[in-house]
């Protein structure tokens, strides 16, 4: 069995121009973490404000998505095929 000395192994150590990086993503990590922190305290606090605002985003996002929708389909060539309007008889 071949032995390998240390010296020609790399071993793990810091790496030149990243601890810029490590410090800048760690500071943002604790910034989104306090505000994730503070969110959650004030969700305890007030908890049918927090879900009276969960549904007003919610709705939000369906309004800002059924024009998206209906105009993804008209391009599709799937037009509304009106069955429910006026195709029956009258009298």
């Amino acid at each position: 069995m071949s032995h390998i000395p240390n010296s020609a192994m790399p071993h793990a150590g810091p790496q030149p121009g990243t601890d810029e990086k490590e410090s800048e993503a760690s500071g943002r990590f604790a910034r989104v973490a306090e505000v994730g922190s503070g969110l959650a305290d004030m969700v305890r606090e007030h908890p049918k404000t927090a879900a009276a605002a969960g549904a007003a985003v919610a709705g939000l996002v369906a309004a800002a998505a059924i024009p998206a929708l209906r105009a993804r389909g008209r391009s599709d060539g799937k037009a509304a095929s009106g069955a429910g309007k006026g195709s029956g008889k009258k009298g």
